[in-house]
Formats: structure tokens, sequence, C-alpha cells
């Protein structure tokens, strides 16, 4: 079965940022405003090559907030762990997607 898009949810395509916001919308990722609406964002959807993913950024007990991707396949729900904000790079988040794919 296909994902239904929610349209709310920003998207990541081609490593490009697309959001409601027109002042973030074409952010390139990995770029200063990129880390800058991590900051502030708590959801976004990647679609890259390899596979794609939901990540959300959770509060941890120790060390603070940390951002995790999950994919769901065949019913079952996986999850891999991304970092904090200033570690997803467009490389990070492409090799999570190829391993969530598996």
């Amino acid at each position: 079965m296909s994902r239904h898009e929610n349209r709310t949810t920003p998207k990541i395509v081609s490593g490009y940022l697309y959001t409601d916001d027109i002042l973030t919308t074409g952010t390139l990722v990995g770029s200063p405003a990129w880390f800058t609406w991590l900051e502030t964002a708590s959801s976004f959807y990647f679609e890259g090559r390899t596979g794609t993913f939901t990540a959300h950024r959770e509060r941890r007990q120790r060390g603070g907030t940390y951002w995790i991707a999950y994919r769901r396949q065949a019913g079952v729900l996986h999850r891999s762990h991304l970092g904090k904000g200033p570690q997803l790079t467009v490389l990070r988040l492409n090799e999570t997607a190829s391993r969530l794919s598996l």
C-alpha cells in the first residue's frame, strides 16, 4: 500500500526542503538555513533515491533531543537513530533511507 501524503508535513526531495512557509521552501539540506530550521521543526518526510522515511524529533532523558527515522514496511514499523540536528546531512539522510528500505 502506498503512503498517503500529509500535506502539512515538511518534505525533503532531491536535497531540498519544501514547507508551507515561503521563507524555508527550497532550503538546501546541509545549509545554515537548514540547521536553523531543524532547531524548531518537529518532523519531516524524506524522499531519497534509495528510500523514504518520516523523521521525528524526540526528547530523551539524557542529552536533549534527537532525530529518529521511521518507516513502515509490510505492517512492521522500523526505526533508525539519525542523531542530533547538526548530524543531519544529505549523506546521513540517504544512508538511513537505504538502511530502512532493506
